[in-house]
């Protein structure tokens, strides 16, 4: 079978700590992007990402989707997102990189994910600061970047303590972008538990009963809150994930659309070819040819 065009890069490739439980990464995005040049393609990650940008302009694209980029301006990113950006060339800002296992040692009872900001099934993971909330912020990222400069007594538990705050004072002022609704309570913990569902089954369990056993729902109670706080039903939140792979192995893979279609559990090829056209407008070829001319 074709090999895989887009590369996976993992924190380790950045010169993180070495030890599983220690990966995290700190730097000023300017050194960033001067030192990993070859991180300007189209990528993944298999590590979480919180970018602030400070300075500089440009257009950051994950998966697919274009956002501008100017200061003020915080980007979080989950493992397997598909990214790139075209910035100026006076960018700057801070960028980290850490595991849900670097998270853990410390918090072994909480997920990376239960942070709104790194829900993108609820949240659209972009936002735009006010110089009040900078204030509260920038200090606490001055904190890390020190602590992360130089060896010190209990230096990783200090940073996962940094860490730890930065990511609650995120959630205080998070904004989602689009939907505009706050997820409060049981429907937010059973809709992050859907996402995670549907990220690791979409492509075997498409019937929405095999979620709602899982999650201890019946499939009304799930329709209903999917409907209430998405406007979708989990039949559309699944088609929209199996969407996104299919996009993304059709950009940045070697995959025909036949081997895509199988490799996303389709076996009638020509029923994932309706599919594809129906959700995207296009058919898949068409969608290749576009976004291929798109890229850097």
């Amino acid at each position: 079978m074709p090999k895989e065009l887009l590369p996976i890069y993992q924190i380790q490739d950045f010169k993180a700590r070495e030890q599983k439980d220690q990966y995290f990464y700190f730097s000023s995005f300017a050194a960033h992007l001067q030192e990993h040049l070859f991180i300007r393609e189209p990528h993944k990650h298999d590590f979480y990402i919180v970018l602030f940008v400070t300075r500089g302009t440009g257009v950051h694209t994950i998966d697919f989707k274009a956002n501008d980029v100017k200061p003020g301006m915080f980007f979080f990113m989950t493992p397997g997102q598909v990214h790139s950006w075209e910035l100026s060339e006076d960018a700057d800002g801070y960028v980290m990189f850490f595991t849900q296992e670097y998270y853990a040692k410390e918090y072994p009872n909480r997920l990376l994910l239960d942070y709104p900001f790194f829900n993108a099934l609820l949240y659209n993971p972009v936002m735009h600061i006010t110089q009040e909330d900078e204030n509260v912020l920038i200090p606490i990222l001055h904190k890390i970047e020190l602590e992360h400069k130089q060896p010190m007594l209990m230096q990783e538990v200090m940073l996962s303590r940094y860490l730890d705050v930065l990511l609650i004072e995120l959630t205080r002022i998070f904004r989602p972008i689009e939907g505009g609704a706050s997820h409060q309570g049981k429907e937010q913990t059973l809709l992050q538990n859907l996402e995670r569902l549907i990220d690791m089954h979409y492509k075997e369990h498409q019937h929405v009963a095999f979620y709602a056993e899982r999650l201890h729902v019946t499939t009304k109670h799930l329709n209903t809150v999917c409907r209430n706080y998405l406007s979708k039903t989990p039949k559309e939140l699944m088609q929209q994930r199996t969407l996104l792979e299919a996009q993304r192995l059709l950009v940045h893979s070697e995959l025909t659309s036949s081997q895509i279609a199988a490799e996303l559990g389709y076996f009638d090829s020509a029923y994932f070819f309706r599919f594809f056209k129906k959700h995207s407008g296009v058919t898949p070829e068409q969608f290749r040819a576009t976004n291929k001319k798109s890229l850097p």
